[in-house]
């Protein structure tokens, strides 16, 4: 297939505006139809990116057809329904983190997949930052040795700043809770993909601080990891100022700083002979979180028949958040 994919968007929040739409097109690939049920949203969105096909029922945008793949941006409870009957009609899918609201979900859509032929991969954005990129590289070397412990953070003033209009958020059914699925899902797949190891025990503390909801908008978490690594996690969305996203790893020779500005150096410290020894690695090449490579991944996924983030795979992400919510 040597012709540009043909995508079609379910959604037009900020995460299509921001990430899904402008990779895909980035990326060669060109966003034939977008449907929202805000009509507002819809009309704003098409014309910014020149989409020509509008609709506002997604069920009708895929009897009238006519593209290579869908990506989904909507809200989770969602997800399973949408997934499903796109890939039952032969397209391809990218989906928005997180998977899914359950275990069963997930069920359903990895059968789905495996039924269809048709790519299924996840939007787990984090794992295409290039400081991230670069971290698993120095990590998997050896260099440092094992790793001892991890202490992640996730944190802002709350969606109703990134997304004023997306309300959903508050509604622990159709988000399928709060920070921690929300935040908390990114670090926890991030970590599983860093360190190579599966959640073997987490545990949380949840609280409503200031949100008008009643899950939880801020939440910390402890882990341990099949292979003894131990981790500390915070998620908020009640944090000010600023939004840290970031990731200490200590090792046995070392430690390795990913600070929150994605375009920042990796800091490093090295431990031989009884000497320390302080490195940077230059990361001013990213661009931003992630979200445009994660597009450019997901068009390679359908050329090569391999995704980089499976449902399988976000399905252990999902059961470990679970966990955390003692679900």
């Amino acid at each position: 297939m040597n012709d540009p994919l043909r995508i079609a968007v379910i959604g037009a929040g900020k995460i299509a505006e921001m990430g899904h739409i402008p990779g895909f097109q980035k990326a060669g690939a060109k966003v034939v139809a977008l449907c929202s049920r805000t009509e507002t949203n819809l009309s704003l969105i098409a014309d910014q990116f020149d989409v020509e096909r509008r609709y506002t029922d997604w069920q009708q945008m895929l009897k009238d057809g006519n593209f290579d793949a869908v990506s989904i941006c909507t809200p989770v409870y969602l997800h399973a329904e949408m997934t499903v009957a796109c890939l039952h009609q032969g397209y391809h899918v990218l989906l928005e983190k997180p998977i899914a609201a359950s275990l069963a979900d997930c069920d359903a859509m990895i059968a789905a997949a495996d039924q269809s032929n048709c790519i299924l991969m996840l939007a787990h954005n984090q794992r295409f930052r290039l400081q991230h990129i670069i971290a698993k590289q120095v990590l998997d070397s050896g260099r440092l040795g094992i790793v001892r412990r991890v202490h992640s953070a996730f944190a802002h003033g709350g969606p109703e700043y990134w997304s004023p209009n997306q309300q959903w958020y508050f509604d622990p059914v159709r988000a399928g809770q709060g920070a921690m699925m929300d935040l908390g899902y990114h670090k926890i797949d991030l970590l599983r993909w860093l360190l190579g190891q599966e959640v073997k025990e987490i545990h949380a503390l949840k609280a409503t601080f200031e949100k008008p909801t009643t899950a939880d908008d801020t939440s910390v978490a402890i882990m341990q990891f099949e292979q003894g690594t131990l981790a500390t996690l915070q998620a908020s969305w009640a944090h000010f100022p600023g939004v840290p996203d970031s990731l200490d790893i200590f090792c046995e020779n070392g430690t390795l700083h990913i600070p929150s500005n994605p375009s920042d150096p990796i800091h490093i410290v090295e431990r031989e002979n009884g000497q320390l020894r302080e490195s940077d690695i230059d990361c001013s090449a990213a661009e931003g979180p992630g979200w445009l490579d994660t597009m450019q991944a997901f068009i390679d996924a359908v050329r090569t028949g391999e995704p980089s983030v499976s449902a399988r795979d976000a399905r252990a992400t999902l059961h470990a958040v679970l966990r955390a919510y003692d679900i």
